[in-house]
């Protein structure tokens, strides 16, 4: 490339970013040459890890949209301790307030409605249809805060439940939960230890077997 060309590509770039348009190593690269670059940066950001874990925490104090009947009037919950109480109906903004079992919608609120299963109200979704993103338990594969632990029913394993782990320190994994708590119906805060020998092993709900985790990306 001659002195002179160099100094004009120089100048376009120069041209461009003055504009305010995003010029990338594709793009410088190939200036000049004809060629179109294609970005590909997606339209939208996911949530981080500590994104996720602090929407998490706040969902837990912050007042909540729930009706107690379908054509109710919505209601703000009263935050109390470590659990958010919306109602006993499940009718909320989490799930729209469509009636339905919502720890799934709650976990998927959490991280954006961004890479959840196409089906993410139903918890074993979470298990089935994230792919290698899904991580069997292993006692010695502790998760990471901003993961959804995953558990299956004993007595139907097409259904179960779901939290979002907002914390781990050394052995005890705690969460973040929607559909639990108080009435079953809460958004609440609870604490597990990895390594319970009960049921399948794992952190323990009663009725239910620990399937493991899955992880935002």
């Amino acid at each position: 490339m001659s002195h002179r060309t160099s100094r004009l590509t120089a100048v376009a770039l120069s041209a461009l970013l003055a504009a305010g348009v995003a010029v990338g190593p594709a793009q410088a690269g190939s200036a000049g040459s004809g060629k179109t670059a294609v970005s590909s940066a997606s339209s939208a950001q996911a949530p981080t890890r500590q994104q996720i874990v602090a929407k998490a925490n706040e969902a837990l104090t912050k007042p909540t949209k729930y009706k107690t009947s379908k054509n109710g009037s919505v209601r703000l919950s009263k935050p109390k301790g470590d659990n958010n109480y919306l109602g006993g109906r499940n009718l909320n903004e989490y799930n729209n307030y469509n009636g339905q079992a919502w720890c799934g919608y709650f976990a998927a609120a959490m991280w954006g409605k961004q890479g959840v299963p196409a089906k993410y109200p139903a918890s074993q979704q979470w298990r089935t249809g994230l792919g290698k993103r899904f991580h069997a338990y292993n006692p010695r594969q502790l998760p990471q805060p901003g993961d959804v632990l995953v558990w299956s029913n004993r007595s139907d394993a097409r259904f179960g439940h779901v939290g979002v782990v907002v914390a781990v320190k050394g052995r005890t994994v705690s969460t973040v939960e929607g559909n639990a708590g108080q009435g079953s119906d809460s958004v609440t805060r609870r604490s597990y230890d990895w390594k319970d020998t009960r049921n399948t092993g794992g952190p323990y709900l009663q009725g239910k077997n620990f399937r493991g985790f899955s992880t935002p990306r």
